[in-house]
């Protein structure tokens, strides 16, 4: 499956190629670093130094030194360069692996990113926002680093153990099967016992994650009521419990992992001490076998880290195979985007809900056979009980929600998700929890990087803020904090007021706007939208129980009395 992954990594051939060829080029150059030792261990144990080895021998005549500690120190001179010249070699082909592995988190947290974002209103409103930002940052992110990457190092170590094991074999057969032997087995148990229990632990281990992160943003998002409401004690005992539970997985993770590492430790202390006590036992005072107990040992201990790590990673892949069926499961999903066919809509006349029928499934119903129509320039007024559906008419609106039967209508066209885009363009939208980023408050009007100053300071002065601007420290430049904690809820309000004039919106649509402000400030709410908005021939819907501010409209809509209104 890990190669499937990198088979489907969203990078050019080329790169995927270098990726797998990286693996192998690591081989080859630790192996070669333990071939460069070789010479200078068959100096430092072989009796005859220098003329115990005919190609040795060779290069001490051709080079025609005759100070054998001279020439020693050459060896070592030139195998210390080769051991450098491989690291400095490695290092190039790890920087630019990580450089590939970030290009493809980049691409998967972006395509997760937009395919959630793109699934629409429905979707995100069925999840969990922390889930759902949680799956974008950390699991993508485990993925690459978590899953990916360890596929490739086992890669490399798995070709590296098969060289060593090779090249001992070369030299003797006997030795190589023991060390298959000891080896091969440590590894298959991991696989078959241990892998299991890591892939549950990562499992775990993700979904206490998913429930801190939303523990901790509900309670600095909702601190207040928390305090107030003495539900600290609860959310508290919810984030000590999921502590634990990460802790636990993170403990029986390392035990696993520590578990393999000293079972091989001790496999390959008793064998190389076996080959030692046979070297002693058999072949006594046997220059020819010393050397070959020497390389034997520095290639067993060569291969212990790589056996090592590929167990270790062989766990890590097992551990984040959660993140996998996570990217397989959305990349399946569908979603990646809305096809907009820049249609520019163009709003003259009426908005027409015509026969519109929607549920949020069985036994939900909302709307069934709904018609209304809405004029330009209007100022209409929506109102009924809490849950009948008047937030919902909202989102059909905006083309946020499809109606299972039906059409909205803009001038006579269907609004779809092809030309909601220039719908979009015509709205403005102020909620009873109007959104504010952690940013400006120029920010929060304007949408672009740099306002217009003239626009910015009519929308200003419309939604009545200039008050507010005298009072920031640096105006408009003044950060508002996240959801607008700076600032009070009349002053939001007015900002979702100022960015709707901003954007030159024809239609505004209020969600109960003032159904948390206190009676003066509701007034000042009313008072703004009579003096600067109602004659600015903008059509306004706006959905309220306070009957001051419905009486501003030029009509009510009941939805108590409404035909097709079956949210009861």
């Amino acid at each position: 499956m890990s190669l499937e992954a990198l088979k489907n990594a969203p990078v050019s051939k080329p790169s995927k190629i270098f990726l797998l060829f990286s693996a192998a080029l690591t081989a080859l150059l630790e192996m070669a670093g333990l071939a460069i030792i070789v010479p200078l261990l068959l100096l430092l144990l072989e009796d005859e130094g220098i003329t115990g080895n005919k190609y040795l021998q060779a290069i001490y005549e051709t080079t025609g030194i005759e100070n054998y500690g001279f020439f020693l120190l050459i060896v070592i001179a030139i195998v210390l360069l080769l051991l450098i010249l491989k690291n400095i070699t490695l290092h190039k082909i790890n920087n630019y692996k990580n450089k590939i592995l970030l290009r493809i988190y980049s691409h998967y947290t972006h395509n997760l990113f937009f395919r959630y974002y793109c699934r629409g209103l429905p979707f995100i409103k069925n999840s969990s926002p922390t889930s759902l930002s949680h799956d974008v940052n950390a699991v993508c992110f485990q993925y690459v680093f978590g899953y990916i990457n360890p596929a490739l190092i086992m890669a490399g170590d798995l070709l590296l153990s098969a060289l060593i094991i090779i090249s001992i074999a070369y030299i003797n057969i006997y030795i190589a099967v023991i060390q298959l032997v000891i080896f091969a087995p440590l590894i298959i148990v991991s696989h078959l016992k241990i892998g299991m229990q890591m892939q549950k632990a990562g499992k775990a281990d993700n979904e206490a994650k998913r429930s801190q992160w939303r523990v901790t943003t509900e309670i600095f998002r909702g601190y207040a009521d928390i305090v107030v409401n003495n539900y600290f004690q609860r959310l508290s005992n919810a984030f000590t419990q999921g502590t634990k539970v990460i802790s636990m997985c993170k403990m029986q993770v390392e035990r696993l992992k520590s578990m393999v590492s000293k079972s091989i430790e001790i496999n390959v202390i008793l064998l190389i001490t076996g080959v030692v006590a046979g070297y002693y036992f058999f072949a006594g005072e046997d220059s020819g076998l010393r050397s070959l107990v020497g390389i034997f040992a520095l290639a067993t201990l060569r291969l212990l880290p790589a056996v090592r790590s590929i167990i270790v990673q062989r766990g890590n892949l097992r551990n984040n195979l959660y993140t996998a069926d996570i990217i397989n499961k959305q990349a399946g999903s569908g979603g990646t985007s809305i096809t907009d066919t820049g249609t520019e809509l163009r709003f003259n006349h009426s908005i027409e809900l015509k026969n519109i029928s929607f549920d949020f499934g069985p036994g939900l119903p909302i709307f069934k056979n709904l018609s209304l129509r809405i004029n330009r320039g209007e100022r209409v007024g929506i109102r009924g009980s809490s849950g009948s559906g008047k937030s919902t008419l909202f989102y059909l609106m905006m083309g946020l929600y499809m109606p299972h039967e039906g059409s909205v209508l803009i001038d006579g066209t269907e609004l779809t998700p092809g030309n909601r885009d220039g719908w979009h363009k015509l709205l403005g939208y102020v909620s009873q929890d109007v959104f504010i980023m952690d940013g400006t408050l120029e920010q929060n009007i304007s949408p672009l990087e740099v306002p217009e100053p003239e626009l910015l300071k009519k929308s200003l002065d419309v939604a009545a803020l200039k008050d507010l601007t005298d009072r920031l420290p640096e105006g408009v430049k003044t950060m508002i904090g996240d959801s607008g904690s700076r600032i009070s809820g009349g002053e939001k309000q007015r900002i979702g007021i100022a960015r709707a004039y901003y954007k030159g919106a024809e239609v505004l649509l209020m969600d109960e706007p003032t159904s948390s402000l206190d009676a003066g400030t509701e007034e000042e709410i009313i008072e703004t939208l009579e003096k600067r908005l109602f004659d600015e021939n903008m059509t306004i819907i706006l959905i309220s129980h306070s009957e001051s501010f419905l009486s501003k409209c030029d009509r009510i809509i009941d939805f108590e009395k409404l035909e097709g209104v079956v949210a009861w």
